[in-house]
């Protein structure tokens, strides 16, 4: 089980986020000797992973999911399921020690002389840094010509999805050209032959094997270098440019055996039971799932400076402008792996020097004797 962890009333560094960047992070500064806290909303660590769609599974392999200092169990299945990942967190969590306080909801961080203060559910707490580690995946986004559907359409966004149970039969639309529209459309249409499934993609699928010559994707990936590409790289401008790729062709098979029909083309409006796409087609629907990803929010982050006028995070590389304030766990923070758990290594180790030098500590020793 977690480490059982009380809120202090000041403390070094403020994780806030008891996610895979969180914890990451917390193994960072536990190495270092910092004295930190993370402060995590939900009841159990692994619980962001418990509360997404039942079949889930990672579209990295075991190898790669692994977070610094405990690879995951030989036990996992080569894909990961969101329980095994969820319970792989909880112990890693007990394995460093880490101090995460459960059930404790940030409110406000505002800044008050050389320090921050965070308002949270359990009460303040002040820091001299604070490293916001929430990730990007807090806010669903659902398109406004949603609210232009007929109240008969059934809708609902991905992460409120769990199982082919919450949707009707019928004509069911999957709204989205990413991994996640690609398992739940082939999900969706093989759980009755009687359904209708669309993906409904603003582009053409970009449909990435598995395996290169017997080796998952991932090793030529790591071995050239590609995977962990610093971000403003030409090779990361170009797979960025292209748009979310979909690791293996189980969907693409699914729309040439005609199990899932695929339109490539944008939702631009809605009347009554039907889609509106840019092309100028229709698509009549019983159901919507919106596979559309989340928008970036942290209402919770009050320090100028901090944010973009649209409510970004401002920062290089992690590092904000905000002196003792940085961000873990973006897509495309330092490279091309830092949206996913194989990036949280090597993003938490560069930004552990920054922070160290902000606290007043010698960086070299503590990132010279750690794994990347």
């Amino acid at each position: 089980m977690d480490q059982q962890a009380q809120l202090p009333d000041r403390v070094d560094v403020l994780v806030v986020g008891g996610g895979q960047a969180g914890l990451g992070t917390g193994y960072r500064l536990r190495e270092a000797g910092v004295a930190f806290v993370i402060v995590d909303d939900r009841a159990r660590t692994g619980d962001v992973w418990r509360a997404r769609w039942r079949s889930l599974v990672l579209f990295t392999p075991r190898r790669f999911a692994a977070l610094p200092g405990l690879p995951l169990p030989p036990s996992t299945d080569f894909y990961p399921t969101r329980e095994q990942l969820a319970d792989y967190l909880e112990r890693y969590a007990a394995a460093h020690a880490l101090p995460v306080v459960h059930g404790t909801r940030v409110t406000a961080i505002t800044r008050e002389g050389d320090d921050f203060v965070a308002e949270t559910s359990r009460g303040s707490v002040r820091a001299r840094a604070v490293v916001i580690a929430t990730g990007p995946f807090q806010y669903p986004r659902v398109p406004r010509v949603g609210a232009r559907l007929d109240t008969s359409v059934a809708q609902l966004h991905s992460s409120a999805y769990d199982c082919p149970d919450d949707l009707p039969h019928g004509s069911i639309a999957v709204v989205g050209g990413g991994n996640s529209a690609a398992q739940l459309a082939v999900e969706l249409a093989d759980s009755d032959p009687a359904r209708r499934v669309t993906m409904v993609a603003p582009q053409q699928p970009w449909f990435i094997p598995e395996r290169i010559l017997g080796l998952t994707v991932y090793w030529p990936l790591k071995l050239l270098g590609i995977l962990s590409s610093p971000a403003e790289s030409r090779i990361s401008r170009y797979i960025h440019s292209r748009g979310d790729g979909i690791l293996g062709i189980e969907a693409k098979r699914a729309v040439r055996a005609g199990r899932v029909a695929l339109r490539t083309s944008r939702v631009v409006d809605a009347r009554a039971r039907s889609l509106v796409l840019a092309d100028g087609s229709t698509l009549e629907v019983d159901a919507v799932l919106w596979c559309t990803g989340f928008r970036t929010h942290y209402p919770f982050v009050q320090v100028e400076g901090a944010l973009t006028e649209h409510g970004a995070p401002l920062h290089e590389g992690g590092v904000s402008p905000v002196a003792g304030l940085y961000w873990i766990g973006l897509p495309w923070q330092r490279r091309l792996d830092s949206s996913i758990l194989h990036g949280i290594a090597a993003d938490s180790a560069d930004l552990l020097e920054p922070l160290l030098q902000h606290l007043g500590r010698v960086p070299a020793t503590a990132s010279d004797t750690m794994e990347p």
